[in-house]
This record gives structure tokens, sequence and C-alpha cells, in this order.
């Protein structure tokens, strides 16, 4: 019986965790990190402030905490991704792809990171941009070994990191491109790089 209760108790308070998470998150992306009051999160996590106080002592802690959390949880699910076994122009648009679906998943992470000036947030966007390169890396890797490059490889790491990057990917859904951009980015890669 007291292992069921306890069981029950952790269950309770990992449910707490993840809202209030959820809620600093939420918070942090509506006020930025200046305007964000841990109050706001207890309102909108659904508990009293003393429970935020207990699961961080700080609004520094809550927020770099839950940061790194969305953000380990974000590297895990792409750090698997492996370049298919086709041709290269296929491996390009598997990469674009990969990076299509994260962005629209993760945008308010990633707009936390780029522009509410979060402690830290600099280096957390740092450690996912390590894993994305990683990613490229493979990709090019797969490109050069069957012959398909034009460039160098470390060129062409260094110009798909540059068209992959976020801030980059943001401007060309919001200027004229809009939903024709991972089309627009996955072309210009592929005549870039690709013989």
């Amino acid at each position: 019986m007291r292992g069921y209760v306890q069981r029950l108790r952790a269950e309770r308070s990992d449910r707490t965790a993840a809202a209030i998470e959820r809620a600093a998150l939420r918070e942090l992306r509506v006020r930025g990190y200046a305007g964000l009051r841990l109050s706001d999160v207890a309102r909108r996590a659904g508990v009293a402030l003393r429970t935020v106080y207990l699961h961080s002592r700080t609004k520094d802690a809550l927020v770099t905490a839950a940061l790194r959390h969305r953000a380990a949880a974000l590297a895990r699910r792409v750090e698997r991704w492996r370049p298919p076994d086709a041709p290269a122009p296929a491996i390009l648009d598997d990469l674009v792809a990969l990076h299509e679906r994260t962005y629209r998943a993760e945008r308010q992470l990633l707009e936390i990171l780029v522009g509410s000036g979060a402690p830290r947030g600099a280096e957390v966007l740092r450690s996912l941009d390590r894993v994305r390169l990683v990613l490229i890396e493979r990709a090019v890797g797969s490109l050069a070994g069957i012959g398909a490059l034009r460039v160098r490889p470390d060129d062409a790491i260094a110009l798909a990191h540059a068209m992959l990057a976020y801030p980059t990917w943001r401007s060309a859904l919001i200027g004229p491109a809009r939903r024709r951009a991972p089309r627009l980015i996955a072309e210009a890669l592929r005549t870039s790089l690709l013989r």
C-alpha cells in the first residue's frame, strides 16, 4: 500500500512540475523575461505561489530549468535522424523537411530563445545549434560519400548551416515566400551544393 501511495505522489508531483514548466514558458513567450512574474506562472499553472517556489527558488532557476528541459527533449527527438538511403536531392529534401517539422513543432521554444532575453537562453540555443550541426554534417557526409557535392564538404556544411538556421527560416516564412519557404530553401540548397 505504501508503494502505491508514494507512486501516486510522485505522479502528482511530476504533473505539477510539468504544469509549472508549461506555464513558465507560456508567460515567458507572452511577457518576456523582464515581465515574467512567478505569481502569474502560479496562476496559469493552477497552483499556489508557494508550490512554484518549492519547484524553483528563483525566476532565473525556473526559466533556465524549463528551457533546458524542453531543449533536451527536442535534441533527443532530432538526434535520431539519419540521412535516407536515397538520391542526393532526396537527402537534402529530408533534411529540410526535418527542420520544417522541428521548427513548426517547437516554434514557441525557439522564439523564446531568440527574443525573450531569458538568462542562459543563448547557451541553450547554442546547444541546440550543435545538435543541428551534427545533423547537417551527417547529411553532407552522405552526399560526399555518393560523390554528389559540387563544393568542398566544409563549405557545404557552412552554407546548409546558414540557410537552415532558425532566424533565416523565420525571415523566409514571414517574408514574401511564406509557405513556399521550405521548398525554396530546399531548391537553393540543391542548386548550391549538388552537381
